[in-house]
């Protein structure tokens, strides 16, 4: 189902951000969406890797000296918001990673 044609549109392309604006429910709810599986089968781990999104981003932050391109100054940041079942930005943060 995950890569059914009649389902999505260019199944096999990586595009995240179809799921921004989309009510699908990943925990099984849904059957055109089902990473964890459903069920009795369902993965025992779904909580688990739920609640580690949260310290995956903070290692991220932490572990990496965050930068603007050299073409992005400051104060012309966009910290506009875009109302939807996330909260996304507006318009795109372009940031730098260097290793610490």
């Amino acid at each position: 189902m995950g890569r059914d044609k009649d389902i999505w549109h260019e199944p096999e392309k990586f595009m995240p951000e179809r799921f921004l604006e989309s009510m699908i429910d990943f925990r099984g709810g849904d059957f055109e969406l089902i990473p964890f599986g459903a069920g009795r089968r369902i993965c025992p781990g779904m909580p688990l890797a739920t609640r580690m999104v949260h310290l995956v981003l903070a290692s991220l932050l932490n572990q990496f000296k965050w930068k603007l391109p050299t073409e992005v100054q400051r104060n012309a940041v966009d910290m506009e918001e875009k109302f939807g079942v996330t909260l996304k930005k507006a318009s795109p943060l372009y940031a730098i990673a260097t290793p610490i």
